[in-house]
């Protein structure tokens, strides 16, 4: 459905993400809402997956690809304002709804001015908050302000429904994106390559390039072929700081999950790659070096042991965790060693691994999204 003559749009849905993941999520959305005959207007902030399936970005999610608290403190001011002018676009085209992904600094916000300034849409959630392990306030404007939310894990869903959010789960969406995922050609030496990550974003990438280049002549000593991933959607500066800083190492620009298949180990920071090399069923090292000032927040307000979700849905630490000072070649060759060379250690997390993914769920995440999404909206 096209805009009327007063540039309301209520054929249209409006999505928004500030993570590579989340851009991944509004592909698979945007994609399966069109195999179901959505035929309205997809708009909003995109990156380029969700552009490649068809949706239109009117801005860029990259913008919200911050990490740590003094990124973030220094991009307020430019956040505000594209919140405002978002605010004002969506109440002036009046989608049917409006989707956020992710990113609830962002978008917890932009939803509750979209609710002041009388916005009456429906409103979703993909990948809410963590409001389990830290800020549990969060949960009465999640329970105010959706009208369904889309947790990735099950214990997150019972978690909220407990308290009142109206919530559906359907599997982690990554289980169908990676069903079948072919592994990169690593030239020779199969079985013995090592997946090395250093981030999605600038920040990341500046804190662990210089610690992974050095692990990486560790690991090239002991027979490995150390393979350095550049993320999809990077941008140039975070890009060429990668290809720089490993040479003579080989470098994967494609996506992330097919240089992960083809290794024998991932190395690298702390994300949604973790959970992809569950699935995968790599071992991981888990690495999170921020500021001293995200870290003493992190400190001081998250009430999980773990950082890396295998670990929490494990209840144990299945992927070793290196914070801060921890992220030192030495430490990551140690864990490395203790893998490839104890092979009681190895079995152990090998099994808990298969537990670990099998709590992932087995549905169809991004069909679930869209069937109940029509289902509201036509509700």
């Amino acid at each position: 459905m096209g805009n009327s003559r007063n540039g309301s749009d209520p054929g249209s849905l409006f999505i928004s993400c500030g993570e590579a993941s989340g851009d991944q999520y509004s592909r698979i959305l945007t994609e399966t809402l069109r195999s179901k005959g959505f035929h309205g207007d997809i708009w909003g902030m995109l990156g380029p997956q969700g552009v490649s399936s068809g949706a239109k970005a009117v801005w860029d999610s990259r913008s919200l690809s911050l990490m740590g608290v003094s990124e973030v403190l220094g991009a307020i001011p430019r956040l505000i304002r594209m919140k405002r002018a978002m605010t004002d676009k969506i109440v002036e085209r009046n989608p049917a709804g409006v989707v956020v992904i992710d990113s609830p600094d962002f978008h917890l916000p932009l939803v509750k001015a979209l609710r002041h300034k009388g916005y009456t849409g429906k409103v979703f959630y993909i990948a809410p908050p963590t409001v389990w392990a830290w800020r549990q306030g969060r949960v009465s404007l999640l329970a105010s302000l959706f009208d369904l939310c889309f947790p990735l894990f099950k214990f997150e869903k019972d978690f909220l429904e407990s308290r009142g959010v109206k919530c559906r789960w359907f599997g982690h969406p990554l289980l169908s994106m990676l069903k079948g995922i072919a592994p990169t050609d690593i030239e020779d030496q199969k079985g013995k390559t090592v997946a090395l990550l250093p981030g999605s974003r600038r920040s990341e990438v500046r804190s662990l390039m210089p610690v992974l280049a050095e692990t990486a002549n560790g690991i090239s000593k002991r027979g490995f072929r150390p393979v350095f991933s550049v993320a999809p959607g990077l941008d140039k500066e975070a890009a060429g700081l990668i290809r720089e800083g490993c040479r003579p190492w080989r470098v994967h620009e494609g996506p992330g999950s097919e240089l992960m298949a083809a290794s024998e180990m991932v190395i690298g920071a702390s994300g949604t790659a973790a959970v992809e090399a569950l699935i995968l069923g790599r071992f991981m090292i888990v690495l999170y070096r921020a500021s001293l000032s995200s870290w003493l927040t992190y400190k001081a307000l998250v009430r999980t042991r773990w950082i890396s979700i295998p670990n929490v849905l494990a209840g144990q630490e299945l992927y070793p965790e290196l914070l801060q000072c921890g992220v030192s070649p030495e430490r990551i060759l140690h864990y490395f060693d203790r893998f490839t060379g104890d092979t009681d250690y190895r079995e152990g997390v090998i099994k808990a691994m298969k537990a670990g993914c099998a709590s992932l769920g087995h549905g169809d995440a991004g069909e679930g999204w869209a069937s109940s999404i029509l289902e509201v909206l036509g509700s």
